[in-house]
């Protein structure tokens, strides 16, 4: 009759491991930057995602102040009210194939989003996408299927 050996299998080191890869991602994930611009958004029904890269962000503030940048938010540039037809040409010639983004705060003036869209509108950009937060259906709409 034959002896039967037990394998112990030591879990120790690939613990260590799974916890030193842990570590490692935890530390190097670079999680998403705080807004140089805080703006509140208006509400609507829109479920349309805008592309992550290859946007001009332009953002409009309660103060009424507007600013240009990337889609990550770098490269930030308030624009002059008596500027921006300059500055939505300059972004614009730079990267002519990009998707314009407006970030406007609900609580912005009606004047300051008039001037920015009249800007587009001169600077033949008359294709852009309003940023807003998904609104949700009240209960009885969603019941009656409105």
């Amino acid at each position: 009759m034959t002896r039967r050996t037990h394998v112990r299998i030591d879990m120790t080191p690939m613990v260590d491991v799974a916890f030193l890869l842990l570590i490692f991602f935890m530390s190097t994930t670079q999680f998403k930057p705080p807004e140089s611009v805080a703006v509140a958004l208006p509400f609507s029904q829109s479920e349309i995602h805008v592309p992550d890269t290859g946007t001009i962000l332009l953002t409009v503030n309660s103060s009424g102040q507007i600013f240009i940048s990337t889609e990550r938010g770098t490269d930030i540039q308030e624009l002059a009210p008596d500027n921006l037809l300059g500055g939505i040409v300059a972004w614009r010639s730079a990267n002519p194939g990009a998707v314009v983004v407006v970030k406007g705060d609900r609580d912005a003036a009606f004047g300051a989003m008039a001037d920015l869209m009249d800007a587009l509108a001169d600077a033949k950009t008359l294709r852009f996408n309003l940023m807003t937060d998904l609104a949700k259906k009240p209960a009885s709409a969603r019941r009656t299927g409105a």
